[in-house]
């Protein structure tokens, strides 16, 4: 009997110590927390979540310099597969036709896309992202467009247009504030 309660307390022992391991294959619980800043720019945590399931470790690569404003990408991953594509854009005048270039741009190139009222001079979401413009003078030009594509939505399907519209609002606002526009 005793080898049996010691074979038992062995094998609870060699499961607990698989159970740990195994808990740590997807990173730590800080890898795996979706994180306050994006980009460079702060933004709640529940607003990103639901454009970053299912989760894992986040990653963020960026070309973004605030202080010498040009065209940049910056990339959201998780688990090392691209989830938000930023594009920061800085230029002269507003783009002429944002929903035609949300429409038929290879770069924006939203699916069904509309003009909504975010409280920019101009935007447009649609299924799997959003863009938006507008005025903000900088030594790059006098206008910012952002574009911000949610890589996991499915294009066919407008299931994550409400999440997407709520990130873009507070995140083109948030992204603003940061630029020290003139």
């Amino acid at each position: 009997m005793k080898r049996t309660a010691a074979a038992g307390a062995g094998a609870l022992t060699a499961v607990a110590v698989l159970a740990a391991s195994l808990a740590g294959c997807g990173g730590s619980e800080e890898d795996r927390a979706v994180p306050e800043k994006l980009c460079g720019t702060p933004v709640p945590a529940s607003l990103s979540k639901p454009l970053l399931e299912p989760y894992g470790k986040i990653t963020e690569s960026s070309r973004v310099d605030r202080q010498k404003p040009q065209t940049a990408p910056c990339v959201v991953a998780v688990d090392g597969e691209r989830a938000l594509a930023f594009r920061f854009a800085w230029h002269q005048g507003a783009p002429e036709d944002l929903l035609a270039t949300a429409r038929q741009s290879s770069v924006v190139g939203l699916t069904d896309p509309a003009r909504v009222n975010l409280g920019f001079e101009d935007s447009v979401l649609g299924n799997e992202g959003a863009t938006a413009t507008t005025a903000c003078r900088t030594p790059a030009g006098d206008h910012f467009t952002l574009t911000v594509i949610a890589s996991r939505a499915a294009k066919d399907k407008a299931d994550l247009r409400p999440a997407v519209e709520r990130f873009m609002r507070t995140y083109m606002a948030e992204t603003v504030k940061t630029l020290n526009c003139a």
